[in-house]
């Protein structure tokens, strides 16, 4: 349970930094290796304890960073870009509680956003990262949304262990982009700022603190966006059209329309279930009008990153100036993809590519700059990872490992081959009465991807060979090796905890 222990108050304000960092894993008898880009040159070794600025966004798919130019150019164009970054579990409540712990859903037990299993409470915030990070001497600010439920299950004016600086959004004003309402260290205050421009504010505040280099600091600033939520604009299609839920996110007014011409993403997948009749996907028909909407929904999505982008410049320039550049670690990414049509989705919660894929750039002292990397990492490294860097002390089993070798340009974390690597992957419903789960699997390396739902439905795709997911393996006699294989997988990474993750 949340612990309601309250901490000093004090007058700094929260950074973040979105994270996200991908290492491929494949079986080497069954596949070779992608080739990964050289790095062009190794970025300056800085102190010894760097900055970490952790960013992340709300429902952002990995294909999403192609209209955020500023966060490809100020963090991927100098650092590591990674192609196959994981959300073990994609949905808010437990992919954030992972990049507080280091652990995977099942090990942290916040499953939900709501539920007895779900929400804030769900998670047992005496022993996370920015509690590790204070006790190795960092200052640790939070800015922007926290855990489901803060603010309605917890008391408006609680803040969490471990932060120094404590900027998070109360509920239920998260989702009104235009009405922010921050508990600012125990004080309520309320702003009219469009909500991603006031936790930009918030945390260039925090990043050109006088006497900032006194002490290395953490900051993680955790946007809303690409997410749905209000006020309600004229042009928003219906909530509902024919079965098919369609919510979009409020858009900046400087960038309202200014991507009416885009479309849909044009890949396979689009409208398409995987070509076999046993799979998962909704074979509910999307009509012309819900397709319309849906597009809608998508530019909007896309119009309300372009403030999440501006503000990450405005980061990238604020440490600039103040000479902490080349010390600070940063790193940018999702809590989870987002599907907008393909495989006849819309949303989360899928083990599909679009729903579990996230984007993650990332820069900083000992980082390799201009290097692209296509192996799987997941959100339980990050943590991991800072933690690492800073040279601070997990009081958790971490599931886990530190990247910072695959970072430097090297194709080895925890002692292995980044192509031996399994990852779990599991979901459980939104409101999280139980620990019964949607679906549990592995990506196996950046080729197989296996899951299974608790009626035994089985889904196994070869990535290299069907990279939209339309030809599921799972009855095919020529694949009945790697069936087993995966199977034997599933059941062994499924309850997994500790080292027993990490192999």
């Amino acid at each position: 349970m949340i612990s309601l222990t309250r901490r000093p108050k004090h007058a700094t304000a929260a950074l973040a930094l979105a994270v996200c960092a991908v290492s491929g894993v494949v079986n080497p008898t069954l596949a070779a290796t992608a080739p990964t880009s050289a790095p062009q040159s190794l970025a300056a070794a800085g102190p010894t304890r760097p900055n970490i600025l952790l960013i992340t966004v709300d429902d952002a798919a990995a294909s999403d960073l192609r209209w955020m130019p500023q966060v490809r150019r100020l963090i991927g164009r100098h650092g590591v870009q990674a192609t196959n970054a994981l959300a073990p579990t994609p949905l808010c409540v437990p992919a954030r509680a992972t990049l507080l712990t280091g652990q995977y859903a099942h090990n942290h037990g916040a499953l939900g956003i709501r539920g007895r299993h779900g929400g804030v409470t769900s998670l047992d915030d005496r022993d996370t990262l920015p509690v590790w990070l204070r006790r190795a001497g960092y200052d640790t600010y939070f800015v922007g949304k926290y855990l489901n439920g803060y603010g309605r299950a917890t008391p408006k004016r609680y803040v969490p262990p471990g932060w120094t600086g404590w900027r998070g959004s109360v509920d239920p004003f998260t989702y009104n982009y235009a009405r922010t309402v921050t508990n600012r260290d125990g004080r309520i205050v309320r702003d009219a700022r469009y909500s991603t421009d006031s936790f930009a504010r918030l945390a260039n505040q925090a990043i050109r603190r006088e006497g900032r280099d006194a002490d290395p600091f953490y900051l993680w600033v955790n946007y809303v966006a690409p997410h749905k939520g209000g006020p309600r604009e004229p042009d928003d299609p219906r909530h509902r059209i024919k079965g098919h839920q369609i919510a979009t996110p409020a858009v900046a007014p400087r960038h309202r329309d200014r991507f009416d011409h885009v479309r849909l993403p044009k890949v396979p997948s689009l409208f398409k279930t995987p070509g076999r009749s046993f799979v998962n996907a909704t074979k509910r028909p999307w009509a012309k009008r819900a397709r319309v909407a849906l597009r809608e929904s998508y530019q909007q999505r896309i119009e309300s990153l372009r403030a999440v982008d501006e503000a990450v410049g405005s980061h990238v320039r604020a440490l600039r100036r103040s000479g902490q550049l080349e010390e600070t670690l940063i790193a940018f990414t999702s809590d989870n993809g987002f599907l907008v049509g393909q495989h006849n989705l819309n949303g989360k919660l899928w083990f599909y590519q679009e729903a579990v894929q996230v984007p993650l750039v990332i820069r900083g002292p000992g980082v390799a700059k201009g290097l692209t990397v296509d192996g799987v990492v997941s959100h339980a490294d990050l943590p991991v990872t800072f933690a690492a860097a800073a040279g601070a002390t997990p009081t958790r089993q971490v599931d886990g490992l530190d990247l910072r070798p695959l970072l430097a340009g090297g194709r080895e974390i925890g002692g292995q081959s980044v192509d031996e690597r399994v990852v779990p992957i599991a979901a459980y419903p939104i409101t999280a009465r139980s620990t019964k789960r949607l679906y549990s699997g592995v990506r196996v390396g950046n080729r197989w991807s296996y899951a299974v739902s608790p009626s035994g439905v089985e889904e196994i795709y070869d990535l290299r060979r069907d990279r939209y997911q339309l030809d599921n393996l799972a009855r095919s006699t020529a694949h009945a090796p790697q069936r087993a294989w995966l199977r034997a997988l599933a059941r062994q990474y499924r309850a997994c905890a500790g080292t027993a993750c990490q192999r």
